[in-house]
């Protein structure tokens, strides 16, 4: 999302970011990735709960979850140390400005996103 924070800010579509982490650690997390948008916490994971999103051992410790951090250490990338619910998966969703779920993706995997050319499909 970060890419293309013009794209989407052109579309109207507003990015925020809600994950369950502590104060402290989403503090670091933020300062450590210069995340620009938005971040919610649910440290109920009401949001995860209402979405649908579960949580996966096997998704985690898959061997394409290696391949894809393996990547980014390749392209220089500093990993930051596990806190929290590795096995919590995330999603994709998009609202309208009356609530609408126009796009749900809940991911497969900790690192499955949406694609841009679905999430830019939905506002069309």
């Amino acid at each position: 999302m970060r890419d293309h924070e013009q794209e989407l800010q052109a579309r109207g579509i507003e990015v925020v970011l809600i994950s369950f982490a502590p104060p402290e650690l989403a503090r670091h997390w933020l300062e450590a990735t210069q995340f620009p948008f938005p971040l919610f916490l649910d440290p109920e994971r009401r949001a995860y709960v209402a979405f649908g999103l579960g949580s996966s051992v096997l998704a985690a410790w898959h061997p394409k979850m290696f391949l894809y951090y393996f990547r980014l250490l390749a392209k220089g990338r500093k990993l930051m140390p596990v806190k929290g619910d590795p096995y919590q998966l995330g999603g994709d969703f998009l609202l309208d400005v009356q609530g609408s779920v126009r796009l749900a993706y809940p991911s497969s995997d900790p690192a499955d996103r949406t694609p841009l050319s679905q999430i830019l499909a939905a506002v069309s």
